[in-house]
């Protein structure tokens, strides 16, 4: 299934469908590090990521959370509603890790005293700088009061996966989520949900990006786990 070629991204080319009203998104077998200094293809990790995508975000609308996803086409496409992106990367932490403790200090893995929520550029080049509230309403990126509405609906969407991976045994660090405006100028949650773009532990395990960040071999074995117990969300 193909429609009328939109972007490529680093993992990921959007097209729209042929009905003109949502885009088909394939996932790739890429894999990117360090703003996209590292990069490599992995077989299967497109397949994957995609279904890992679909059933995550499947699991939120049925929370009453307004995602992108509309169905999963086998093995490595999404139909999604078509989006305008907004050019923020928005981070919800529940512990210290990557990013923050080299910025603030402290332990890896160090609860957070509550879910906080970071705005970042997307930008490589400028390797994703941090915002406040009033850069975004400064530089035109978002309003105020759209900014607080996605600071709110980040909080739902994260403590609603966080508890979901809990009662599988495992504990969602933090997650990165990409919003846009839907064709009504409603916000909603778009791009992907999957080991690429969270930290998930278990018993001292990791079973996300982090194995490909710190070279500690491939991270299939460990995505192919969080897939199978993604599975059990019905679709």
């Amino acid at each position: 299934m193909s429609g009328t070629f939109l972007y490529e991204g680093k993992t990921k080319i959007v097209e729209l469908a042929e009905d003109g009203q949502s885009v088909i998104l394939t996932f790739k077998d890429d894999i990117t590090a360090g703003d996209g200094a590292k990069h490599d293809v992995l077989d299967l990790k497109g397949q994957y990521c995609s279904e890992i995508t679909a059933r995550l975000m499947h699991y939120l609308n049925t929370k009453g959370i307004y995602t992108m996803f509309l169905n999963y086409i086998p093995p490595n496409k999404i139909r999604a509603r078509k989006l305008k992106m907004i050019p923020l990367e928005v981070i919800v932490r529940f512990k210290k890790a990557g990013s923050f403790v080299r910025r603030y200090g402290g332990n890896e893995g160090e609860d957070l005293p509550g879910p906080l929520v970071e705005f970042t550029y997307k930008s490589d080049v400028m390797h994703d700088p941090l915002m406040c509230v009033e850069h975004l309403e400064a530089l035109g990126i978002l309003s105020r009061e759209h900014a607080t509405i996605i600071i709110d609906e980040a909080k739902k969407a994260a403590m609603l996966l966080k508890e979901f991976f809990t009662l599988h045994g495992f504990e969602l660090w933090d997650i990165k989520f990409e919003y846009g405006f839907d064709e009504s100028g409603n916000i909603c949650l778009g791009d992907e949900i999957s080991p690429d773009t969270m930290r998930l532990r278990k018993a001292g395990e990791i079973f996300d990006k982090d194995i490909y960040r710190r070279n500690l071999g491939n991270p299939l074995e460990k995505y192919e786990v969080v897939l199978n117990l993604c599975r059990s969300i019905l679709l």
